[in-house]
C-alpha cells in the first residue's frame, strides 16, 4: 500500500516549510529509520524549495494511526517541537497518492504551473532510494510510470511548458520589476541544479554581466567555463562578489543563512536585489527590513502563469489520461498481489508435502517411496492448480482483491505452523 506525507506551498508558509526540509543524507536516514521502527517496506523523499513529499510502501493498509505516527516521528527527527499543528501536512494513500505523484511529475501541482524542474528532482529522489536499497518493486514501477506519464503529458499537451522552471521564473520575475535589469551586473551564488537553470536563462537573454560565486573554487571554475562566465569568485571572496553585483540569485544548499547583516555591513550601501531560491533560506529573513534592500523568495512566484489558455482548456483531457495511467498501475498492483498469493500457495503446498513424506514408515522400499512421492506430487499439483485457477478467475471477473487477501492471510497462517525448509 502506497502512502504519502506532504508539506508544500499550499499548506504551509516558507518559514514552516524550511524547518522540515531534508538534505540527501537526512532523507536516507529517515526512510531507514521508518523501515526499522515502523516496518515500512521502502520509500523515497522529495525535498525542494516548494515542498517536502515522502512516499512510502507499507506492508498493509495505511491507517490514520500510522500516518500520525510517521508525522510525529518526522517532528522528532527534525528536532521540532510538536505543537498540534499537523494540519500543515497532507496525507494521501494508494490511489490518491499515486494520482498526486503522476500530476506532480507533470508539473501540475507546482507553484509555477507546468514547470519542468520537478521531474528531474523526482528522478534524483528515486535514484537515491535505489542506490540505498530503499526502493521496492512496487515503488520502482510507480516511479517509472510517473516518468512515462509526465513525458507524454509534456510532449502532447503542455507544449510551452518545456523551458519552464522556478529558476527561469525567478529571472523573469526580477526582469519585469527592475527597469534597467539588462544593464545591471548579476551574481549567481551557488553551482547546483537551480544555479544551472538561472545561468542558462541569463545566457538566453544575452545578459552581458554575469558572475558566479561558489565556496569551492574548482566547482566555480567548472560552472563558469560551462556557462561562459568570466567573473569567478570562491573561498573568502563573497564580499567582493556581492560588491560588484546589485542583483544576486542565491541558490546554494546551505542549511543556514550565508547572506547576513554582518556580511552586508562590509558592502557599500545602495539599491540591492536578492532572490533567495533556497529552502531553508540562505538570506537572513531579517534583512527584508533593511532600507534599499529588496528580498524575494520562492513564494513570490505564486502568481506566475506560463501555460497558454489552450493548454488550460485541455485540463480535462490531461486529467483523463492521468486517470488511465493510474488505473493501469492499480491493475498491475492487483495482479502483483495475486501473483504473491499464488507463489505462497505453491510454497506452502510444497512444505506440506515435504512434512507428510518425512513421516513415511522407514521399512518402505525405495520403489514404494518413489511411487507415493509421485502420487503425492500429482495430488498437490491438482489441488493447488484448482485453487490458483479459481483465484485468477474470481479476481479477473469481480475485480475484487478480497479473495487474494483472504488466501494470503490463510496460507501465511498455515506456513507459520510448518517447519521451515532448512529444518
Amino acid at each position: 500500500m502506497i502512502g504519502l506525507i506532504s508539506i508544500n506551498h499550499k499548506t504551509a508558509s516558507l518559514s514552516r516549510r524550511e524547518q522540515f526540509a531534508l538534505g540527501e543524507e537526512e532523507a536516507v536516514q529517515l526512510i531507514s529509520q521508518w523501515q526499522g521502527e515502523q516496518g515500512l517496506l521502502g520509500g523515497f523523499v522529495l525535498s525542494t524549495c516548494n515542498r517536502l513529499e515522502i512516499y512510502y510502501e507499507a506492508p498493509n493498509q495505511v491507517t490514520q494511526e500510522l500516518e500520525s505516527t510517521l508525522i510525529r516521528s518526522l517532528y522528532r527527527f527534525k528536532r521540532i517541537r510538536h505543537s498540534g499543528d499537523e494540519s500543515i501536512f497532507t496525507t494521501l494513500h494508494h490511489t490518491e497518492a499515486i494520482r498526486h505523484l503522476f500530476r506532480l511529475a507533470c508539473g501540475l501541482e507546482s507553484m509555477v504551473l507546468g514547470e519542468t524542474q520537478i521531474l528531474g528532482q523526482l528522478k534524483e529522489a528515486y535514484r537515491r532510494a535505489t542506490t540505498h536499497e530503499q526502493s521496492t518493486a512496487v515503488i520502482s514501477r510507480l516511479c517509472h510510470r510517473a516518468f512515462e506519464t509526465a513525458k507524454k503529458v509534456r510532449s502532447e499537451y503542455l507544449l510551452s511548458a518545456t523551458p519552464i522552471s522556478a529558476g527561469i521564473a525567478a529571472v523573469d520575475y526580477l526582469r519585469q520589476r527592475i527597469t534597467n535589469f539588462s544593464e545591471q551586473p548579476v551574481l549567481i551564488l551557488g553551482a547546483g541544479q537551480m544555479a544551472e537553470v538561472i545561468a542558462h536563462r541569463l545566457q538566453e537573454l544575452q545578459h552581458p554581466m554575469v558572475s558566479i560565486y561558489n565556496r569551492t573554487r574548482e566547482r566555480a571554475m567548472a560552472f563558469a567555463e560551462k556557462h561562459q562566465i568570466s567573473s569567478v569568485y570562491s573561498d573568502d571572496y563573497l564580499p567582493q562578489a556581492l560588491t560588484t553585483s546589485p542583483i544576486t540569485f542565491v541558490a546554494t544548499s546551505s542549511l543556514t543563512p550565508i547572506i547576513t547583516e554582518e556580511l552586508l555591513a562590509h558592502i557599500p550601501q545602495g539599491e540591492r536585489y536578492f532572490f533567495d531560491m533556497a529552502v531553508p533560506r540562505n538570506v537572513d529573513p531579517s534583512l527584508d527590513e533593511v532600507p534599499h534592500l529588496h528580498l524575494y523568495t520562492i513564494d513570490d512566484l505564486r502568481s506566475q502563469q506560463y501555460l497558454s489558455g489552450e493548454e488550460i482548456h485541455q485540463h480535462e483531457e490531461i486529467r483523463s489520461y492521468i486517470q488511465s495511467m493510474v488505473q493501469d498501475f492499480l491493475q498491475w498492483c492487483d495482479a502483483a498481489e495475486v501473483r504473491q498469493t499464488i507463489g505462497l500457495i505453491q510454497q506452502v503446498s510444497h512444505q506440506l508435502l515435504d512434512k507428510e513424506l518425512s513421516a513415511l514408515p522407514h521399512d518402505l522400499s525405495e520403489e514404494e517411496r518413489k511411487l507415493i512421492s509421485r502420487w503425492d506430487e500429482h495430488l498437490r499439483t491438482t489441488y493447488t492448480t484448482a485453487i490458483v485457477s479459481a483465484l485468477r478467475e474470481l479476481s479477473e471477473t469481480t475485480g475484487l482483491k478480497t479473495y487474494s487477501k483472504t488466501l494470503l492471510q490463510l496460507f501465511t497462517h498455515i506456513q507459520g505452523k510448518l517447519p521451515s525448509h532448512d529444518s
